[in-house]
């Protein structure tokens, strides 16, 4: 947010402060000033009247204009389409240097003598508009000081706001924070409202449908307004802090805003059939607005209506048709307290940021509405000559204060810090807190524009930012000797993390929501915990694995040319249950996409993803004693000839495969994708920390090759069960060979297993091994109706 030093003079005295200085004690007090735009007074540059404007002779887009300054006149080029005889201008005379650097000197311009600059608002540094020259009053005086009438000097700084701080949203709310700063005395604003016997209960009522959304509404009716420019001293300050002016009516409510935080909203009166309405939508109503798009609102949204049709989304905007225009005589002023939760839900869902929703959805004050509906009003008394009708329209609901006790002791203990009560109880003073003192106890009565005060911890950081952080004296963290081990759980994923990263993965952070549309690709959408104020419509509802995310991952990388992907990921699911909060759990995931080995001379032959990432599993396994069996899984968005459950003791841990080409479709992934996804709690509940020295045989191993035939529906996994299962020596098996095509009946292969016998207490033999090779080969045929090859 901008503010103007000269609008922040209306209420507090900066008189003799550096503005450098200024600027650093208000970062130092929590409030990050960004910049600071020293707008000087202009030298040479004074109030002109246009004498004459005619064509020029050489030039189809320029005027050749004479232009008076009081004592003497100047003949001037000019290129603004709208300059006109009779003018009062902005005239910078030779001898003239203007914020943007130019120089003003005699100059010919297509052959003509040029003597000075009629000048635009951008060129004189006081907005960014270029349309054309600026238009004075043609009551000021021609070669009078055109300072005074443009507001300058001032200095304006842009301030970045924490969202806690609604109350920063002013000019009054960074006045309070200055007069906190320097101890400054705090100047009220006073005003005089003229009423007309008029009442404005004659023009309508207002009925408050929702009053949890909407506990005040206040408005007032001012009859007889005149559209015209507002006067140039509110336009100045409207441009100081970034907005344009439109017409005094608008300005009026820009200008309360800003100067007060308290949003305002003029309608046509004309426009208004019957009270106006605060009540909730109905699903599928739509209302053009005033930014000229049409939106379709829900249910849980609220809109000002009148008795026969919607007139504004309640917070954030206006509607197009009844807004103020040209012609428009009589005005409704409105001046309400939306609840902030309320209104950044409806603004997010609809994708709307206005200065009205920025200031709600952060919080408002609530009790300004009474005060601020009366000086909309005299504004456009005074500004637009209107009529204030008697009465004040809506209803009001007192805000109830916060009420915070702390004592000195904790505070000082909360801090680490030695301030001393006195100084405590003077900075809440300061801060118009209220403070009231009871021995060493001091509570604290919040008034109602700071809504972020409501603990202990608001408190105490009230007394930091005007201690000073920098007086705040650095100390080591106190760490107990005996401080608790880390957990299992994080000890694991510390130690996987460091494994995986070896094995050329790398780590991904992806945020724990998404789109439910991209999730339902992948898992039931009865789990999902939909957010209600997601960040963005991508991000709508909490993942109910991990995965997909490492998904999301992979397609960015490779749509900037990283063909070759391999991320992994710690990350917590969420699903939804019938308790109040979901069921979270930790996974761990991790994804390949194209080889598993990068291109190079020197890599190994080209091997299958697949297998390559269940090795990487089966070693991360294996580094806490885990024997996992893989049996074939019927996920849909797996591949059904490359998945598997990952089964330890007979229950699924997790699930390792290759993304569906389907899904991968659908989901936009152009590469093939393998993937695995572990639950971590169950890796926990199965691993082994403790490791035990087991004496291993000394005799050497014997290892016999098993050639047979089988159905190819036949799960290997069960057949090597069905070899191990067989011998107490069989120490080991596995598939290095299978074989389908010419010799080999349609619908089966051939597979060839080796298998390791060890015994520890002597050397086996050939009669022995081949007996338990022949056990074997029977109890294949008898369960998996395997023929020896």
């Amino acid at each position: 947010m901008k503010i103007s030093i000269n609008w922040i003079n209306e209420f507090v005295d900066t008189t003799g402060i550096d503005m450098q200085e200024l600027a650093a004690k208000l970062t130092m007090a929590g409030l990050e000033v960004e910049s600071v735009e020293t707008k000087a007074r202009l030298n040479n540059v004074v109030v002109g009247k246009v004498l004459k404007c005619e064509k020029h002779p050489d030039a189809d887009k320029l005027s050749l204009c004479v232009v008076s300054t009081g004592a003497e006149e100047h003949q001037v080029v000019c290129g603004a389409p709208n300059v006109r005889a009779g003018q009062t201008v902005v005239f910078a005379m030779v001898g003239a240097e203007l914020p943007n650097g130019i120089k003003i000197k005699k100059a010919k311009i297509r052959g003509t003598e040029s003597c000075g600059m009629i000048c635009a608002e951008d060129e004189i540094g006081i907005s960014d508009n270029h349309d054309g020259i600026m238009i004075l009053p043609d009551s000021l005086e021609a070669g009078s000081d055109v300072n005074d009438y443009l507001g300058l000097p001032d200095t304006v700084m842009e301030i970045g706001i924490t969202p806690n701080r609604a109350d920063c949203l002013s000019m009054v709310g960074y006045a309070r924070e200055i007069a906190a700063i320097y101890g400054l005395k705090l100047k009220e604003r006073t005003f005089e409202l003229k009423e007309t016997d008029d009442k404005a209960e004659n023009y309508g009522g207002v009925v408050l449908e929702n009053k949890e959304a909407c506990p005040t509404y206040m408005a007032r009716v001012i009859r007889d307004v005149t559209i015209a420019p507002s006067p140039v001293w509110m336009q100045n300050r409207l441009r100081a802090v970034g907005i344009r002016p439109i017409n005094n009516v608008v300005d009026v409510t820009n200008y309360v805003m800003f100067e007060y935080g308290q949003p305002q909203h003029t309608f046509d009166l004309r426009e208004i059939e019957g009270k106006i309405i605060v009540r909730n939508a109905k699903a599928g109503e739509k209302l053009l607005m005033l930014d000229e798009k049409e939106r379709t609102f829900t249910d849980e949204m609220l809109l000002i209506t009148d008795e026969k049709k919607i007139l504004a989304l309640g917070g954030v905007m206006g509607g197009e048709h009844s807004g103020i225009h040209d012609d428009t005589k009589d005005v409704f002023l409105e001046c309400a307290y939306f609840e902030p939760k309320q209104t950044r839900k409806t603004a997010r869902k609809l994708g709307m940021n206005s200065d009205a929703a920025y200031r709600y959805e952060r919080g408002a004050d609530p009790a300004n509405p009474v005060k601020m509906v009366d000086y909309g009003a005299y504004l456009l008394q005074e500004v637009a000559g209107g009529k204030v009708c008697k009465g004040k329209l809506g209803e009001y609901t007192e805000p109830v204060p916060a009420k915070v006790t702390v004592t000195t002791e904790w505070i000082n203990s909360y801090l680490g810090t030695s301030v001393s009560h006195e100084q405590i109880v003077k900075i809440l003073s300061d801060l118009h807190l209220n403070p009231e003192v009871n021995g060493t106890a001091i509570t604290v009565t919040a008034p109602s524009y700071r809504v972020d005060i409501s603990t202990n911890q608001d408190i105490a950081e009230e007394v930091a930012r005007m201690y000073g952080y920098d007086n705040i004296p650095t100390t080591l963290p106190r760490i107990d000797a005996d401080s608790k081990p880390m957990s299992r759980l994080l000890t694991a994923r510390r130690d996987i993390a460091n494994q995986m990263k070896t094995l050329g993965f790398n780590e991904a952070v992806n945020y724990s929501f998404m789109k439910d549309d991209f999730l339902k690709l992948f898992d039931d959408e009865a789990k999902f915990v939909k957010l209600l104020n997601p960040i963005s419509e991508d991000m709508n509802t909490m993942r109910t694995q991990v995965f997909p995310g490492l998904l999301a991952t992979i397609k960015f990388n490779l749509n900037n040319g990283f063909k070759q992907a391999k991320f992994f990921e710690f990350a917590s699911s969420f699903i939804k249950t019938d308790e109040k909060l979901p069921e979270q759990r930790m996974k761990f995931a991790a994804a390949v996409a194209g080889q598993f080995w990068p291109m190079s001379w020197a890599a190994p032959a080209p091997v299958e993803p697949f297998f390559a990432l269940k090795g990487v599993l089966e070693n991360v396994l294996n580094g806490y004693k885990i024997k996992a069996e893989y049996v074939r899984s019927d996920r849909h968005f797996l591949h059904p000839g490359k998945a598997a459950e990952v089964m330890v003791d007979g229950k699924s841990i997790g699930f390792i495969g290759e993304l569906h080409p389907a899904v991968a479709d659908e989901a936009d992934v152009r590469e093939n994708v393998v993937l695995f996804e572990v639950d971590m709690p169950e890796l926990i509940a199965n691993a082994t920390f403790q490791y035990k020295f087991a004496e291993f045989s000394k005799f050497p191993s014997v290892y016999k090759d098993i050639s047979v035939v089988v159905d190819c529906s036949t799960a290997s996994v069960d057949m090597i069960n069905c070899i191990k299962g067989t011998s107490k020596l069989a120490e080991d098996a596995f598939l290095f060979d299978v074989y389908s095509g010419k010799g080999i009946e349609e619908g089966r292969e051939s597979r060839t297993y080796r298998v390791y016998f060890t015994a520890s207490d002597r050397t086996l033999t050939d009669e022995e091994t081949n007996g338990q090779l022949q056990k074997m080969i029977d109890n294949l045929t008898k369960e998996f109706n395997a023929q020896l090859r």
